[in-house]
Order: structure tokens, then C-alpha cells, then sequence
């Protein structure tokens, strides 16, 4: 659990409430503020600040200020009256119920600010398509007006730039020009107008209409509609050249390879004593072993009995254990119970590598299953269950399960009174739950590291 922080300075304004926390050596980038119009909540871990306001703040014109070694708070007064106090004094069941509404005041801000941002996206979106839209008219109304210019500028070219002398009817017609001719007009020495039809020019289209701008825009039109017209000439002459090479090779029998006769593949294995995989390291020490328990070559593999192998792991164990090999002592007393399922020993001494290995709850499974293998209680199996209790204990206290582990620490004890270890360490547990009703994640931080009893560290024992 967090620390909460209970020593911070505040004064006031008309209009402002100034607060000021101490970072407790802390970094500055871990602080994290969360604040409603009536909740604030600081927080830079382990430690916590969280009150509940007296008034309401406006947090818009509210700041924040991290400076070198504190925190500066500037909340802003909605109504500007003097507080007699910063917070409210409420009970746990009040305090959760204004935690619940301000989570569900800051997701409904979250909310408008994201309703916020869409609106202003889609407004800015419509302002640029509106935009857009003007911007194509200009053009457009530029393009028409170029296009009358240059209409304008051919009719004066082709009349001579004199209208004066032409007839009311030619007038007209050059006004008005006609779709499938052009005409020109000259005046005479008497100052008759002579008026000449021209040929037809054959392009189907009023040229005294289209700018040199739209004759080009219609020549790559045509352009492109050539070479996609030569485009599919040649696919649908490649496409009958397929079908044709098709045709031909179905009229054709294909010879299919014929089928492979089944067999069968005998595969021979080594014989091998170990269950486990062989190893060019190991291979020296086995063949040792095996050597020394066929009697000087007297006996063969196959004599070995399951006793002597179990025998064997467990020595290969306790040396992997001595070695600080744990993970292959593990191993090693998984292969001996697989031999022998129900010698209580492995099961312990297997629960010393996996807390060694701090995989706690591994070695709680194996310290109970060997309890269980231990009953009734005699004095023979006394000292292998003080080391089941244990390393229990130990595992439950690394898991932050004092309860549990005092329990086991309490039975190891009653097994061996005269051990001032264990006294010691049942007395801290005792005081660690005592005072964990608001430093429960501190006390387990160190209660991990004292409590290092003797079923970790000591080697596997052989009983």
C-alpha cells in the first residue's frame, strides 16, 4: 500500500489556495495529479497525497509547479471566501463513494474534450471542403472568361478588324458563326463589301469555339484512347494465342509418373540405463558409476535395481545443490521420485532448490506433499518435519502470507523450542502483522530480506 503523506503546508488568498508537498526524494517524474472541481490527488510513489476539498475549484485557471524537492499547488477558488479548512473529514464509506464521482467526473470531461476535438475536426473539415469549393469556381469562372477572350481576339482576326463595312446579315453571321463554315469579309475600292464562303474545314466541330488549350486536352484524349484500344488488341490476341496452346495440349495424353511402392523404415536405438539423455560430459561419470555398481564387471546394467539409482540421483543431487546448481538439482530428485514416489526426503529436499530457485509455490506443493508422507508424527521424522515447516514458513513469507508462514514458523518451533532463530524469526512475524495495517508492502519488502532462514540456504539433508 501506498504512504500516505500527512506533512504539507498550505495558505490562502481571496482567490487562490497555495499547496505545498514534499517530494521526499522522490523523482519528479513519477508525480502524477489527478484533481476534479472537488477531489485532488497527488501521487508519486510509494507515496500518496489525496484530499477531499472543503469548496469547489475551478481547475481551468488552477497550476501546478514541480520545483527542487517539492510540489506547488495553485487551485483557484470558485467563489472567493476564506476556508477555515483544506479537506473534509470523511469515513472510509464516504471517502470511496467521492473517489467513485470523481473517476466518473473525469471520464465525463474526457468524454466532452473528446466531443470537443471531433466537432472542431469536422468543423475545420467542412471549412476546408467549403474552401475548396470556392477556390474551384474562381478557376472555373477564370477558365470561362479566358475562353471568351480568345473567341473575341479569333473573330477580330478573321473580320480584318473592320466590322464597319460588313452587311447587317454578315454582321450577324459573324456574331453568330455558323457550325460547319467560316467566313471573311474584304472591302472593295468602291466600298462595296465582297463577301467569300470558305470551304468546309472538316473538323466537325466550331474551331471558332475551342481555345488551342482545349484542342490539345482532345488530342491526348484521342491519344489515349488509341494506345488503350491497342491495349486490348494485343491481350485479346494473346488470349486466343492461350486458348489455342490449351486446345492443343488437351487434344495431347500426358504420361503420369508411375506409383511409388510403400515400404517400411526400421529404426534401432542405443540401450541406454539412464533415463536421462546422454551427454559426452557426463559420460566418464556414468560409466564410473556403473562400473563400481556391477562389482568390478561382475554384474551387467541390467542388474542395477531401481534402489541403487534412486540412491544414485540423490547424490547427484546434494552435489548439484553444493555446486549451486539448482536448477539441475531439481532435475535430479524429479528423476529419483519417479523411482521412488514415496520417500519424504525428496519432496524436502527438492523444496530447498525450488526456494532457492524462488519458485515459491513449487516448493510449497513439495513441503506438503512430504508432510503428508510423514505421518503419523514419531521422533525419528521430527527433524524432516521442522525442514518441511520451514521452508514452508519461508516460501509463505516471501508471498506476503504471514498468517500461513507464522502457523508453520509456530509448529517448526514446537518441534525445536531450544532454537533461538526460530523464536526470533516468529517474534518479527508476530510484530510485522501487528503493524501492517498501512505499510503492508514496505514490511513485506523487508521482511523478504531478513527472513533468510535456514531452509534456503542449508543443503538437502539425507534423512
Amino acid at each position: 500500500m501506498p504512504i500516505q503523506v500527512s506533512d504539507y503546508k498550505w495558505h490562502q488568498t481571496d482567490d487562490n489556495i497555495l499547496l505545498i508537498l514534499d517530494l521526499h526524494r522522490t523523482s519528479p517524474k513519477n508525480v502524477d495529479i489527478v484533481t476534479t472541481n472537488s477531489y485532488l490527488k497527488v501521487s508519486f510513489l510509494p507515496y500518496i497525497f489525496e484530499v477531499f476539498l472543503c469548496h469547489f475549484i475551478n481547475i481551468d485557471k488552477s497550476s501546478a509547479k514541480i520545483a527542487k524537492g517539492h510540489i506547488e499547488l495553485s487551485l483557484a477558488k470558485e467563489i472567493s471566501s476564506p476556508w477555515k479548512e483544506l479537506g473534509l473529514k470523511l469515513t472510509k464509506e464516504e471517502q470511496q463513494q467521492k473517489r467513485v464521482e470523481a473517476i466518473q467526473d473525469l471520464e465525463r470531461q474526457e468524454q466532452e474534450k473528446v466531443k470537443k476535438n471531433k466537432d472542431e475536426r469536422n468543423r475545420r473539415e467542412r471549412f476546408a471542403v467549403s474552401q475548396q469549393i470556392a477556390e474551384d469556381d474562381r478557376s472555373c469562372e477564370q477558365r470561362k472568361k479566358r475562353i471568351e477572350n480568345e473567341k473575341e481576339e479569333f473573330l477580330k482576326q478573321s473580320n480584318g478588324g473592320d466590322d464597319s463595312c460588313a452587311p447587317t446579315g454578315v454582321q450577324d453571321i459573324v456574331e453568330k458563326p455558323d457550325l460547319r463554315r467560316r467566313l471573311s469579309s474584304t472591302c472593295s475600292e468602291e466600298g462595296s463589301c465582297v463577301v467569300r464562303e470558305v470551304d468546309y474545314d472538316g473538323d466537325g466541330e466550331d474551331s471558332l469555339y475551342y481555345s488551342s488549350t482545349e484542342n490539345l486536352h482532345a488530342m491526348q484524349t484521342r491519344a489515349k484512347l488509341e494506345k488503350v484500344e491497342n491495349t486490348n488488341r494485343k491481350q485479346r490476341k494473346s488470349s486466343s494465342l492461350r486458348n489455342a496452346a490449351t486446345k492443343e495440349k488437351e487434344g495431347k495424353k500426358v504420361a503420369l509418373p508411375a506409383v511409388r511402392q510403400s515400404s517400411s523404415i526400421k529404426v534401432n536405438f542405443t540401450p541406454r540405463v539412464f533415463p536421462t539423455p546422454k551427454r559426452e560430459s557426463c559420460e566418464k561419470e556414468e560409466q564410473d558409476w556403473l562400473t563400481a555398481q556391477s562389482g568390478c564387471h561382475s554384474k551387467s546394467p541390467k542388474d542395477i535395481t531401481e534402489e541403487n539409482s534412486a540412491d544414485y540421483y540423490k547424490e547427484k543431487a546434494i552435489s548439484l545443490f553444493s555446486n549451486k546448481d539448482f536448477r539441475g538439482c531439481v532435475n535430479a530428485y524429479t528423476e529419483a521420485l519417479k523411482l521412488c514416489p514415496l520417500d519424504a526426503s525428496f519432496y524436502s529436499n527438492r523444496a530447498a532448490a525450488n526456494l532457492a530457485l524462488n519458485n515459491l509455490h513449487h516448493a510449497i506443493n513439495d513441503c506438503s506433499k512430504a508432510l503428508e508422507l510423514l505421518t503419523p508424527p514419531t521422533q525419528e521424522n521430527s527433524k524432516s518435519r521442522l525442514l518441511c515447516h520451514i521452508r514452508r514458513g519461508t516460501a509463505f513469507v516471501h508471498l506476503s502470507l504471514l498468517s500461513e508462514g507464522l502457523a508453520d514458523y509456530q509448529a517448526a518451533h514446537h518441534l525445536s523450542p531450544k532454537d533461538e532463530s526460530l523464536k526470533k524469526d516468529m517474534e518479527r512475524i508476530q510484530a510485522i502483522l501487528m503493524t501492517s495495517t498501512d505499510t503492508a508492502d514496505s514490511s513485506d519488502e523487508d521482511s523478504d530480506d531478513d527472513f533468510k532462514s535456514s531452509g534456503e540456504s542449508s543443503p538437502p539433508s539425507n534423512s
